[in-house]
């Protein structure tokens, strides 16, 4: 306590206290959207898009091109055919809904029953004998069938397959292989699982992981395919020397592919058709336009600051005081300072952020934390779908970066200061 009432004597330290107290509230403001979308980013989609390709499907009239609507099993067939010839290629999914692609955010759910619990689990819909588990990379888990074995499943047998996330959500464990549950349609029907894999998001801006893979014949709107490329097929590359030789491959009298582009380019697309893109974007220039702000603000308060302490350090060291003791002493008192005033900040924001805290059907939405998609399922939420370790990250994280700001600010003159010979430092007013 003493230490602290010897730091705030001096009214120009009261004021940088403030003035730091006031930095924190809007930091927090200000830095916590790009902490959440720069998370997002960084988590693993849980398959290897590195190596895949998106094709987009047309159909020919009348030499017009037009979006695909009359796909066939036996068009699909031949471009298949077609595209498994192409040097490079290891396999090939088409899908024909937006939520068959783990490339899109819009999900469909299903009400699964399994005794007394009803959970609604995300729903991917892949056609039949499609190879979409292979294409797409995923996992199965120990005591599953192979992925090419999964793509093969039968909407008449009524199989599925689970994610690890939706069999422990739905059955507490992962070992579900052979167990049945209730799909709640008008009518309900109940389902076999044959397999379970490894968890995997459907895009960049969610965590939801608890799955259902469900299997359907194929439709005739909007075909795609999603191509997988041999190890080793850079698919830039491949997209820039073999492209047309893809697109003109991939063909029948009818359907044929229109646009190629690797997956990364899709996903990349879709977040921009969606607005997640401007979104990402504007919390992302908006910190770092604060943070540049907030360098030379705070570096030049604290700049200002220590400079006033220059006929002090030289009274210290004219008694002795060495110069390495004398910086410490500079950057201590500001770090204790810096840490004090970002306590009673986050404790400010605490309170507001407190206050939009709202219950629904026994859950909690905090209204005022900055979120994109909540999980519906505890196996699907991280921390930032949870109150506490949400303000703890972020007040961390901002914690962190004003130190560092205040102790840049604090060790530049610092340095210049003890540097100065004694009798200069006694003169300096």
């Amino acid at each position: 306590m003493k230490q602290l009432k010897d730091i705030f004597a001096s009214k120009a330290t009261l004021w940088l206290f403030l003035e730091l107290i006031i930095i924190t509230v809007v930091a927090w403001a200000v830095f916590e959207p790009a902490i959440v979308n720069l998370y997002y980013r960084s988590l693993s989609l849980g398959y290897d898009n590195d190596r895949l390709l998106y094709a987009k499907t047309a159909v020919i009239s009348d030499g017009i091109l037009h979006d695909a609507f009359e796909m066939t099993e036996e068009r699909h067939d031949q471009i298949l055919r077609q595209l498994m010839a192409v040097e490079g290629v290891e396999s090939a999914y088409l899908f024909d809904q937006p939520y068959g692609s783990m490339g899109y955010s819009q999900a469909a759910f299903n009400e699964c029953c399994a005794g007394s619990d009803t959970l609604f689990l995300a729903n991917v819909t892949l056609t039949t004998d499609s190879h979409f588990f292979e294409t797409y990379g995923l996992k199965p888990l120990s005591g599953s069938p192979s992925a090419e074995e999964l793509s093969h499943i039968k909407t008449v047998d009524k199989q599925v397959v689970l994610t690890r996330s939706g069999a422990i959500a739905l059955f507490g464990t992962e070992d579900v292989v052979g167990r049945h549950f209730t799909i709640c349609y008008e009518p309900a029907y109940e389902v076999t699982v044959v397999g379970v894999v490894e968890d995997f998001r459907m895009s960049v801006p969610t965590t939801i992981r608890s799955m259902i893979i469900t299997t359907k014949e194929l439709q005739t709107t909007s075909c795609q395919y999603v191509i997988r490329l041999k190890k080793g097929v850079n698919v830039s590359r491949f997209v820039e020397e073999h492209g047309n030789d893809l697109i003109r491959s991939g063909r029948t009298d009818f359907n044929r592919i229109s646009n190629l582009m690797t997956f990364d380019e899709y996903l990349q697309q879709l977040e921009l058709d969606d607005g997640r893109t401007q979104e990402v974007n504007r919390s992302l220039a908006l910190a770092l336009f604060f943070l540049i702000n907030l360098m030379l603000a705070v570096i030049g308060t604290v700049w200002l600051h220590a400079k006033r302490r220059t006929e002090e350090c030289g009274v210290r060291r004219a008694f002795g005081a060495t110069r390495w003791r004398v910086f410490f002493d500079f950057l201590w008192r500001n770090a204790l300072l810096a840490t004090a005033a970002v306590i009673i900040g986050c404790i400010i924001y605490l309170n507001y952020a407190h206050s939009g805290i709202q219950e629904y059907d026994g859950g909690e939405y905090y209204e005022t934390l900055y979120t994109i998609q909540g999980a519906m399922l505890s196996t699907d939420k991280t921390w930032v779908d949870y109150f506490w370790p949400h303000f703890l990250v972020v007040s961390s994280v901002v914690y962190i970066i004003i130190l560092c700001t205040v102790l840049i600010g604090t060790a530049i003159p610092a340095v210049k200061i003890i540097g100065a010979k004694i009798t200069n430092a006694l003169r300096e007013e």
